[in-house]
């Protein structure tokens, strides 16, 4: 994996035509690279094999390009609209410069994220371990990404090997949005690292974002807690939400009238994405009268615990999509007896 050697970002390119002749900087690149101070006249670039252009930057309208130089790399590599290419910072005014042809670099590929209700990422065949069969048999991916890892589920969709179920996880959490770029790096077995370039370009720096970090307000009764969420966010069609073990769970109403229980929907899917390998079960509701209406809680609760290993006490981090009915658990934090 490439990484920069410098504190300056690093930025890509998906390329089209107009690139072959000038490539744009994208917007917000010089002001992280140079801040206010003006661009430099010219930046060196080394590609892959170790050769080094001088390539001179222009201005034009308020943009950046990277013009006379640049077609003479265009020539040498090869590079065709359509490719995609990262410019990885050695210093302010010189970049080590990768790219990527039909999508796929030596043992690194990319993608760019769909407005689609369900994120899943075809893995080329070329990147793929020859000896497992994904025909018939499933398997659970590790991806780091910054300080974090992630377990994503590994399937064959549509005749494609793809990343499926926890991909959609990572969107969630960061907030990601579409038109970002994934860049992923194997590394070793079915295990890749993971860089996310937003739609501006720009790499981002996710070693200083803290996700499911909620603030837990301090807790007496470990029954009450069952009776409402420690916190809760709604994003899109994901509902996230926090709660203390009990010996019984009742779920959120948002999560009740979003699953449309009232509608006489008696299952859910749930999806244990803390685990490893990842599971998933259906897993029944039942409905409970109160003063004003109903609420709801899920069947065999004790059942629920003891296949997701989770103990009164502990601490679970949900989500709910309304729109496949799922309820994930994304992560559990083991119960601390401070007495």
């Amino acid at each position: 994996m490439t990484e920069s050697s410098s504190s300056e970002p690093s930025f890509c390119r998906h390329s089209n035509r107009a690139d072959e002749f000038l490539m744009a900087l994208p917007s917000d690149v010089a002001a992280k690279l140079w801040g206010v101070s003006k661009a430099p006249t010219n930046v060196l670039i080394e590609t892959e094999d170790g050769r080094k252009f001088i390539v001179f930057v222009s201005e034009a309208k308020g943009m950046f390009f990277l013009f006379n130089g640049w077609s003479d790399i265009v020539t040498h590599l090869g590079l065709k609209t359509g490719c995609f290419v990262i410019f990885t910072p050695l210093d302010s005014t010189s970049f080590r410069l990768t790219y990527f042809v039909n999508g796929v670099s030596s043992t690194c590929f990319w993608t760019s994220m769909l407005p689609t209700a369900s994120h899943f990422t075809v893995i080329p065949d070329c990147i793929l371990p020859k000896s497992h069969d994904y025909t018939f048999t499933d398997l659970i991916s590790t991806i780091f990404l910054g300080n974090k890892e992630f377990h994503v589920k590994v399937e064959t969709f549509n005749g494609k090997v793809c990343f499926t179920a926890g991909i959609d996880v990572i969107v969630t959490q960061y907030q990601l949005e579409a038109g970002s770029y994934f860049l992923f790096t194997k590394w070793f077995g079915h295990s890749f690292h993971l860089r996310i370039f937003g739609k501006n370009g720009l790499e981002m720096n996710f070693d200083v974002v803290h996700v499911d970090d909620a603030d837990i307000a301090p807790i007496d009764s470990v029954q009450d807690v069952a009776l409402r969420p420690v916190a809760e966010q709604a994003n899109g069609h994901i509902i996230r939400f926090v709660r203390m073990v009990a010996d019984y769970f009742r779920l959120p109403d948002d999560v009740s009238r979003k699953a449309k229980l009232d509608l006489g929907l008696k299952n859910i899917t749930i999806r244990l994405l803390h685990l490893n390998p990842q599971k998933e079960f259906p897993n029944g509701t039942r409905r409970e009268k109160r003063v004003k209406g109903y609420r709801y809680a899920l069947r065999r609760w004790s059942r629920f615990m003891n296949i997701a290993g989770i103990k009164v006490g502990d601490t679970i981090y949900f989500c709910f999509d309304e729109i496949e009915h799922v309820l994930s658990v994304e992560r559990v934090v083991s119960h601390v007896n401070l007495s």
